[in-house]
């Protein structure tokens, strides 16, 4: 005899029927309810009669049919590989049709039945079994699923498209495509006349409908359903959808999807297509690949029960250990815990972290969680018990571990280690800085001299760059920049005046007498306006013979102007011609208010044109 604890999963919420209680076989493809009669099981391997008040197989046809279905004469409709097959449930009465590849039997509002196809829909009257089906006008298409609503108006699902056909016979697409496009529909199945649910790969959607006109379309994918590919779509009593596929049942109850799996007493996670029907007295019938499951209270399997976690026990070492103080210790730590609820126990997961341990939360499906060592401090440690399939999570429930610091690490000893450390190291830093104050003086008197050097040799390059080679004037940019600082900075009233002065037939000395000349002219001219430069003047070369002179306070003036051009010319240039003669002419222009240097210049260079033109050798005023 052994001993053990058995778990019964779905206890009172679930049974299961099998092979064992005289099903064909254990791989359930669809059901179909006959009106106060036996529940119809369609397998691999045959069709049983399943009485549900005895629960006993009342009766097995030994043929496999992909779908079934029950008209309201009591008539048992069968699609298999080789066609249609119809069946007499109260005797043994059989007509075969020659109808194939059909992916549903649907049964109308009346006696109408419908069959649909990968090459069309037939339509048969229930009422005259004898009759052949026909085929139905307009509807020639590749039909995966229908349904048919209250009002007659058949909803199908064409490939990748939504149809509508009609009372009239009529048809519309009123959906020709899918906002996600790599979404399939596989099953549809309506809420009410305005709702319609199409499942397949990728997700659910929900269509709001008033006729033809579709108004809202919400579409669940598969991350929120819990399942990517949907085998089977139903709408209960309640409309709640429930969706089948390989990975279990999800069911949506209006606010959240919730996953129904082996752990709540299904008879496997894997569904089959169209495998979901509910009975008259509500409970609901699911077809697996293990089985037949019989979901006798759903309400009890979807109540919610608080998620409530508890810490059972922890240990240090061998010993149990309660939250107290404890000496220090290198003996690993032990945490178990676990929920209150032990009906969704398989399917509870944890999060926990233990502070100053873990950088942040750790899951596990474990009851316990091991820890080498625990180091000194006060820890805390948190735990969170949360259910994937039903989207809950509890409240953190935490325990508290408190272990010394060992003695090397208390704070007389750190802080006679500390001295010690400080007063070598200060012994250590004496010796250290004397050496480095020789160092550092010696260094010093090096850094000084180069950086003098350096200085020295920076300053050359900024008046390098700042000077024209040819007159060692201040070359355009310089005296531009230098222009436009003065007209900026000078305060308010201070007179500024800019003249422009040009070499008089500087290209005849240039074509006359070489370049050479003419650099020595220029050379000449840059010298003596250097000379005649006082503090607050500044002259430049603005281009070619030009040159650019900018004046201010009281030599601000024509009268200084017309001196500094006398000056100029009052003396012979030495040059390699002993009689060359060099004039120059000027523009002279005063600073206005606001006024900038680009419109002084331009008035400077235009008083200067009139100094050519009235005979050059003359400083011309701008108005």
């Amino acid at each position: 005899m052994g001993y053990g604890l058995t778990r019964a999963t779905g206890f009172g919420i679930f049974e299961t029927f099998t092979r064992r209680d005289g099903l064909a076989s254990d791989v359930i493809w669809q059901m179909a309810h006959q009106p106060a009669g036996p529940l119809w099981i369609d397998t691999d391997t045959g069709i049983s009669a399943l009485d549900t008040r005895t629960n006993t197989v009342v009766r097995t046809i030994g043929e496999a049919g992909l779908h079934i279905a029950i008209d309201r004469r009591g008539i048992l409709w069968q699609s298999g590989p080789e066609g249609v097959s119809l069946h007499d449930t109260q005797s043994t009465w059989r007509r075969d049709l020659a109808i194939k590849r059909v992916n549903q039997i649907l049964i109308g509002n009346g006696d109408d039945i419908w069959l649909l196809s990968d090459h069309g829909a037939w339509l048969a009257d229930a009422g005259r079994r004898d009759q052949d089906p026909v085929p139905v006008q307009g509807l020639t298409g590749s039909y995966v699923r229908g349904q048919i609503d209250t009002t007659g108006t058949l909803w199908l699902l064409q490939r990748q498209q939504l149809v509508v056909r009609h009372p009239d016979g009529t048809t519309t697409v009123v959906m020709p495509r899918w906002p996600l496009a790599t979404f399939a529909p596989y099953v549809i199945d309506q809420q009410d006349d305005h709702r319609l649910w199409i499942g397949g790969q990728g997700g659910v959607y929900r269509l709001t409908h008033d006729g033809d006109r579709i108004d809202d379309v919400t579409f669940y994918d598969a991350a929120t359903v819990g399942n990517a590919i949907l085998y089977s779509l139903m709408v209960d009593h309640k409309g709640r959808v429930w969706a089948g596929s390989d990975r279990g049942l999800n069911v949506f109850d209006g606010s959240r999807w919730i996953t129904i799996t082996e752990a709540d007493g299904l008879a496997t996670n894997d569904l089959d297509q169209d495998s979901l029907l509910e009975d008259t007295d509500r409970s609901l019938w699911i077809g697996t690949s293990r089985g037949l499951s019989h979901l006798l209270q759903p309400e009890a399997l979807l109540a919610n029960i608080s998620l409530q976690p508890v810490i059972t026990a922890m240990e240090l070492g061998q010993n149990p250990y309660h939250g107290e103080p404890i000496a220090f210790s290198h003996a690993p730590m032990r945490v178990m815990f676990g929920t209150l609820d032990y009906r969704d126990a398989p399917r509870i997961r944890f999060r926990y972290q233990l502070e100053g341990v873990d950088e942040s939360w750790v899951e596990t499906t474990e009851g316990s969680v091991r820890y080498p060592s625990v180091p000194p401090g006060t820890h805390r440690f948190m735990l969170v018990a949360f259910d994937p399939d039903r989207h809950q999570q509890s409240a953190v429930v935490t325990a508290t571990i408190t272990m010394a610091y060992p003695w090397w690490e208390r704070w007389p000893v750190l802080c006679l280690a500390a001295a010690c450390v400080l007063l070598a190291g200060y012994m250590a830093w004496r010796v250290r800085v004397g050496l480095l104050i020789k160092q550092r003086q010696k260094l010093q008197t090096i850094v000084e001299r180069q950086t003098r050097e350096i200085r020295a040799a920076h300053q050359a390059l900024i008046e390098q760059s700042r000077l024209d080679s040819l007159t060692g004037l201040l070359n355009r940019g310089a005296i531009q920049s230098l222009l436009q600082s003065a007209l900026a900075e000078l305060p308010a009233g201070t007179p500024l005046m800019a003249g422009l002065i040009d070499v008089d037939h500087f290209k005849q000395i240039n074509d006359g007498w070489g370049h050479l000349i003419g650099d020595e002219v220029l050379a000449g001219l840059g010298s003596r306006l250097r000379q005649a430069m006082t503090k607050g003047d500044a002259a430049g070369r603005y281009g070619g013979e030009e040159f650019l002179v900018v004046l201010t306070g009281e030599r601000a003036a024509a009268t200084h102007m017309e001196a500094l051009c006398r000056f100029l010319n009052g003396l012979p240039i030495p040059t390699g011609v002993p009689d060359l003669v060099v004039t120059v002419s000027a523009g002279v222009a005063m600073a206005s208010a606001n006024e900038t240097w680009q419109s002084l210049i331009a008035r400077a260079d235009k008083a200067l044109y009139r100094a050519k033109a009235e005979g050059r050798d003359r400083v011309v005023l701008a108005p």
